[in-house]
């Protein structure tokens, strides 16, 4: 793989300054307003007070990830590549989710400037810098949604778990964490040594949220009376299982070796 430093560099530092400065800005100005917001459902002012200062840590984090491979890059350590890759996946993930509790509350989604853009550098680091092939791109874009929903499942369980009770949250709670932490080494994986290994680990992921996923989502449907968003990470990993099952298309998008 070849890849461009210099452009890798330049990226890694825009980055690198979107995180740090743009976290610490969002954080400051908005902390407290998420917290007192008198439209919050129940659970939300859980996730404004406790996940936010969390998310954040991931941004800022993310940030000084970018910071550490801007220098990998310009110095042309083989090693930028995956560290920008690893800063990548923690940096979407902390600058989407507080965005769901913000929209809950009634406020507006503060992080999606720092979200979309980061979605942008996404596709940069990948197809112009690390020179990765589109299907590895988004496939693992695929992966990184699964990754995010499963993330989201396990936060809004233990949500549910401290606002209402229902033996369903406290049964699934942690299993859907499993299932980010696997779907989150797969996006790792195919960005930049895809291995079979990899495939068997989607399928351990997808499997285990189908598991706790698809139960949660129907008892939560059947109380809402409508369709539930803990459905979503069932449906994704669904998919992706299907993909994932299938040896030969695992191969031709990826060039996964044993």
């Amino acid at each position: 793989m070849k890849t461009n430093h210099r452009l890798g560099g330049i990226l890694a530092v825009i980055a690198a300054l979107m995180g740090i400065i743009g976290h610490f800005v969002l954080f400051l100005n908005w902390y407290e307003i998420g917290m007192s917001a008198e439209s919050a459902e129940p659970g939300c002012e859980i996730l404004l007070k406790t996940i936010h200062p969390l998310l954040t840590d991931f941004g800022i984090f993310a940030g000084v990830l970018f910071a550490v491979s801007a220098y990998g890059f310009f110095t042309r350590k083989h090693w930028a590549f995956f560290l920008s890759v690893v800063a990548i996946v923690l940096a979407l993930l902390g600058s989407w989710f507080v965005n769901v509790p913000f929209m809950a509350a009634g406020l507006p989604p503060v992080y999606f400037p720092l979200f979309w853009p980061y979605v942008v550098l996404y596709f940069l680091f990948m197809v112009a810098v690390g020179k990765v092939s589109w299907s590895r791109t988004l496939l693992a874009l695929a992966t990184g949604i699964a990754y995010i929903f499963c993330w989201m499942n396990g936060i809004a369980s233990t949500s549910r778990i401290i606002t209402q009770g229902a033996p369903i949250f406290a049964l699934v709670q942690r299993l859907h964490f499993v299932a980010m932490v696997g779907w989150a080494v797969v996006t790792v994986g195919v960005l930049t040594k895809s291995r079979e290994w990899m495939r068997v680990v989607g399928i351990i992921a997808g499997l285990t949220e189908l598991v706790v996923g698809i139960p949660l989502a129907i008892a939560t449907a059947q109380q809402l009376g409508r369709f539930s968003l803990f459905a979503m990470a069932p449906i994704a990993c669904l998919i992706l299982v299907v993909v994932l099952v299938w040896p030969s298309l695992w191969q031709r998008l990826t060039g996964a070796t044993e």
